[in-house]
């Protein structure tokens, strides 16, 4: 772990900085992970809350080694496709749900995720609280 150091003169006062590279190179790392498991879109819009949403969504993902991957629904980990000694993949989905989800790429047989990513969920309209009723008592 490196240790860099940068004083800056502010108004007069000296202000000592301090960073550390492995945490710089900690967040550059997650945001690697997140590019190598792409959506899109990401973004599905219904017309009323908690209708569902309909939406054809491309999944794109690479991995540095050849190997058997598997694309997985969060949290129900239920599998969506699976590919045999590979780098990439793509995968076509018919995305049909009423809430925001996430998904996931493992290596085939194991519980790890690899790469994340979801799918939001919002609406034009929220949904009314009182239902609607079709005649009135006056």
């Amino acid at each position: 772990m490196m240790k860099l150091t940068y004083s800056v003169k502010l108004a007069g006062v000296f202000v000592l900085l301090a960073c550390t590279t492995s945490s710089v190179n900690a967040d550059t790392g997650k945001q690697n992970q997140n590019k190598n498991l792409v959506v899109s879109p990401k973004r599905c819009v219904a017309l009323r809350q908690g209708q569902i949403c309909y939406q054809d969504v491309t999944f794109q993902w690479q991995q540095p080694l050849a190997g058997n991957y598997c694309l997985v629904e969060l949290p129900t980990n239920k599998v969506l496709k699976c590919w045999k000694q590979t780098r990439t993949g793509v995968f076509e989905f018919d995305f049909q749900y009423d809430q925001s989800t996430g998904f996931a790429l493992r290596k085939e047989g194991q519980e790890q995720n690899l790469a994340e990513t979801s799918i939001s969920v919002s609406w034009v309209f929220k949904s009314s609280k009182r239902p609607k009723s079709s005649w009135k008592l006056f």
